[in-house]
């Protein structure tokens, strides 16, 4: 069993047994109450039981039941309390140590303001001495400028002399060094005048030199485009000649030879054509029968296939892209493309 009172305040922090409701403490009080049976049956009377026999009761409960043993009075001196009185006890020794508690806290925040005043007083302290020791900090700042603006006055008028003693010297001196410049200027200038006459001498020379340079190279150039004027309509002359001939050989040659005119319309025909791009099979052998009638190998075939497109333009005049367009297939006829197409079966070159 267990009874509850209140508490003044918050527990101790070693009282594991106390709990809060709401914002009151509340204390247990374990205790057990024992009805005992006085009764000698035997004899039918009670037994009697003095302080020592209840006392030795006491150190069996506890240790039956593994409580902490109350100390005996024989120790403490206390006599018995009732309920009521112990609790009232209880609650005045919990005030007593509240109050040395509360006590203790009170000395601490005297000590505490006593340590501030005293931090107070030496930071105060401080800051006076520090005041102190800019003023004389500035004092003495202020004595060393006085000195040195007297230092600087007394210094200065030696340096003066002494600069202007110097300076007369100095100009004595650089006197001398402008003689002296004056001497060297005028010899420069004189040494200048000589070397520009040499330089426009030089130059006139050049001049004379560049001109005569130039009238040969004109001569040259003259000469040269005379002569290839001449060259040139010598060439013009033989071309025309050898035109004329050419197409008095052609035309004896087409007149004379059906094979010869049957090529020449074929590469026209061909050429004209927008929709083909290679020669049939016996387009090719026609042209080919003329290539091997006047020639002997592939450069000739080449030649040969050059001279028939040069007809079959000059027959029929035809555009730069017709021109082209026979050319490559007649080449391609005099080197054997169209024949080697033919071995292979390749129908592109029949």
């Amino acid at each position: 069993m267990y009874s509850l009172y209140w508490l003044s305040g918050e527990p101790n922090a070693d009282d594991k047994e106390s709990f809060k409701i709401g914002n009151r403490w509340f204390k247990p009080n374990y205790h057990a109450h024992i009805v005992f049976d006085w009764m000698n049956h035997d004899t039918g009377k009670s037994c009697k039981l003095n302080d020592d026999d209840m006392m030795q009761m006491q150190t069996l409960a506890s240790e039956i039941l593994s409580m902490e043993r109350g100390q005996s009075k024989t120790e403490t001196g206390k006599e018995h309390l009732e309920r009521n009185d112990f609790i009232l006890e209880k609650q005045k020794s919990e005030l007593r140590n509240l109050d040395a508690v509360r006590r203790y806290k009170e000395y601490q925040v005297k000590v505490a303001e006593q340590e501030a005043q005293e931090a107070e007083s030496i930071t105060q302290a401080l800051r006076d001495e520090a005041l102190q020791k800019e003023k004389q900090s500035e004092m003495l700042d202020k004595a060393i400028s006085d000195k040195r603006s007297k230092l600087n006055k007394e210094k200065g008028s030696q340096l003066l002399g002494a600069f202007a003693d110097w300076a007369t010297g100095k100009s004595k001196a650089l006197k001398g060094d402008i003689e002296d410049l004056k001497l060297d200027l005028a010899e420069a200038h004189e040494a200048i005048a000589k070397e520009r006459k040499r330089t426009q001498a030089e130059t006139a020379k050049l001049e004379a030199y560049k001109k005569t340079v130039a009238q040969q190279m004109e001569s040259a150039v003259r000469n040269a485009v005379l002569k290839k004027d001449d060259e040139i309509r010598n060439l013009k002359e033989r071309i025309s000649w050898r035109n004329k001939m050419l197409d008095m050989f052609t035309k004896l040659l087409a007149r004379n030879n059906a094979t010869f005119r049957n090529a020449i319309d074929i590469i026209i025909s061909f050429a004209k054509d927008t929709y083909r791009s290679i020669f049939n099979r016996e387009e090719t052998k026609t042209i080919k029968s003329v290539m091997e009638a006047f020639g002997k190998d592939r450069e000739d075939y080449r030649a040969i296939g050059t001279f028939l497109v040069f007809t079959a333009d000059k027959k029929e005049n035809l555009s730069n892209s017709e021109y082209r367009k026979a050319v490559r297939e007649v080449d391609d006829v005099a080197i054997g493309r169209y024949e080697q197409a033919q071995k292979r079966g390749n129908s592109l070159k029949l």
